[in-house]
């Protein structure tokens, strides 16, 4: 399980660092690292991870970020993230919160048959998050259906 974490962690992150407009564009997530996941019951989880961000943009807070993971269409996890702000044209590593809950009417056993055989061609991600820049002015973002395989090959 802690596998599937990770791999989801790291395309939350990389979305929603991804070029997503002029400020964003250069952006890159240089590492991301797990430094723990805190289990809160049987369907939930928090997690800390350092991210390792170049940021060569002006100094950037994503906020209200959130993700949805779907496999074969139907939503199987929801991730929120706590604000972060990246430092203006700096290479630096952030923590950052993730929380996660999975879909009630997900069947937790699916999640360990990727533990075995990682096959992600059925998973998407559904991702929104707002960016915003030093001055206030900011932008809502939205994406819909990101193959998870597709994202984590690009990493």
């Amino acid at each position: 399980m802690k596998k599937v974490v990770e791999l989801l962690i790291v395309a939350l992150a990389a979305i929603c660092l991804s070029s997503c407009g002029k400020s964003f564009k250069d952006i890159k997530v240089t590492s991301c690292d797990v430094v723990s996941i805190t289990p809160k019951g049987l369907t939930s989880f928090d997690a800390e991870l350092n991210l390792g961000v170049d940021n060569p943009a002006s100094q950037i807070t994503l906020s209200q970020m959130n993700a949805t993971v779907k496999m074969d269409g139907a939503p199987c996890l929801y991730l929120t993230a706590d604000d972060v702000t990246l430092a203006p044209k700096a290479e630096q590593t952030y923590s950052l919160l993730l929380h996660g809950l999975m879909d009630s009417n997900f069947n937790p056993f699916t999640l360990l048959t990727l533990v075995k055989n990682p096959d992600l061609s059925s998973m998407t991600v559904d991702v929104r998050f707002h960016g915003s820049l030093k001055s206030g002015l900011g932008k809502d973002f939205e994406y819909k259906d990101i193959l998870l395989k597709d994202m984590l090959g690009s990493l």
